[in-house]
């Protein structure tokens, strides 16, 4: 892709990974003369993906605010885990159409472990990207869903999804979008046999404040950093 491809759109106000295609991760072609919407070379028009590198709880802030999607996490947290990445897909035109909130912590069996709550429109693709699936959305539920948690008070069943060894991955629907979780280790889906309490941010902008923030998540960065 040629830097004029990039060019304008490379100076924001904080510190984002660079805006890419949430189903691959390629560089995207920003909106031009011709065409109002990003573009990947591989899957065409696309929502661009970003995360907050640095001024994440600012940017949760933000999301909660412009997200027309859910901002799930959890409540009460986990013990001893914490926030540790926000992303979001979308434009300026459309809003986040896609959000991704990743936290972390103790693994139920030991180590550390993560998991990622994305909600998401159809069509966007970061969930099943996260999951390590082919996308943009899931197939067919089927059978009995082999996980439930409670989001924006109402008992949500989760789906397994067929994911690489390394992680573990279900998906639902909650407020009229997909839900999904990925987790890292596969043992880390241990955690799902708790009660698990999903909020929306947008509804209680009071988590992002009591939230603590740790190290940054590997699994929502992507790309080089961008300074703005």
């Amino acid at each position: 892709m040629t830097a004029g491809c990039h060019g304008r759109h490379a100076r924001r106000r904080s510190v984002t990974s660079a805006v890419v295609c949430p189903r691959c991760l390629a560089q995207l072609c920003p909106p031009d003369l011709w065409n109002s919407q990003y573009r990947c070379p591989e899957h065409g028009e696309v929502s661009p993906y970003r995360a907050a590198v640095s001024s994440r709880e600012q940017s949760l802030h933000v999301l909660a605010r412009r997200s027309t999607v859910p901002v799930w996490l959890p409540d009460p947290m986990p013990v001893h885990w914490y926030v540790s990445g926000v992303g979001w897909a979308g434009d300026e035109r459309t809003g986040p159409r896609a959000s991704a909130l990743a936290v972390a912590g103790p693994c139920p069996l030991g180590g550390p472990a993560e998991m990622v709550l994305v909600a998401e429109s159809p069509g966007i693709g970061l969930g099943a990207r996260l999951a390590g699936i082919a996308g943009p959305d899931p197939e067919a539920l089927p059978g009995v869903p082999e996980a439930k948690v409670e989001a924006a008070g109402h008992p949500t069943a989760m789906w397994p999804v067929a994911a690489p060894s390394d992680r573990a991955a279900f998906v639902g629907e909650a407020c009229g979008v997909w839900l999904w979780l990925v987790l890292w280790p596969a043992d880390a889906a241990l955690i799902l046999l708790e009660h698990l309490v999903l909020r929306d941010v947008r509804d209680a902008p009071e988590l992002g404040d009591r939230s603590f923030f740790g190290a940054v998540s590997e699994h929502l960065t992507a790309g080089p950093l961008t300074a703005r």
